[in-house]
């Protein structure tokens, strides 16, 4: 790799390493603010989304009814979804909260079952442990949502300025950059 290659791929480590580094702490130190702003992010993707889907839909020229309808339809519920997650953020944050709680519960009896019925490739007391965990998660979800968010919001910073901590400190030496 030329020198001119090591400088930029080295630019682009700092920079995507430092921004996780500052998006971590923001998230685990205000945890509550950061998933507003992304819900609000969201949001204003859906509604851009569901109005270009509406667009296609009406400028469909050449295309099947059922297909303009589909997408006029799609479109517009998307757009709908989107205003209502601007108007406020926490409706969809609890909804997605809510189905990871049930996904937890389905996860959970499907390895309870897998356990009981046997499956092939597993032993069943790591199978009933893991299904018993995914239940309690899930309820624990259920019951606390904006809880679990937060949780969640402060795991996932962490794991950003691990990330990014990890990206600055595997930089390929100078030495690299300038041969």
């Amino acid at each position: 790799m030329d020198s001119r290659a090591v400088r930029s791929f080295r630019a682009f480590v700092v920079v995507t390493g430092v921004v996780a580094i500052v998006l971590g702490i923001v998230a685990v130190v205000w945890p509550e603010p950061s998933l507003v702003l992304v819900a609000l992010v969201f949001g204003v993707y859906l509604v851009a989304a569901g109005s270009m889907r509406v667009v296609a839909a009406v400028r469909g020229h050449g295309t099947t009814a059922v297909w303009r309808w589909t997408s006029g339809t799609v479109g517009s519920l998307v757009g709908v979804a989107g205003l209502v997650t601007l108007v406020d953020p926490a409706v969809p944050l609890l909804v997605y909260a809510v189905l990871a709680g049930v996904a937890f519960l389905l996860e959970g009896v499907a390895a309870l079952v897998g356990a009981f019925v046997g499956h092939p490739g597993s032993s069943r007391l790591p199978t009933v442990v893991s299904g018993l965990l995914s239940l309690i998660g899930g309820v624990v979800v259920l019951v606390a949502p904006g809880l679990a968010l937060t949780v969640f919001t402060v795991f996932s910073g962490i794991a950003l300025v691990v990330v990014g901590a990890a990206a600055l400190l595997l930089l390929p030496p100078r030495a690299a950059a300038r041969r």
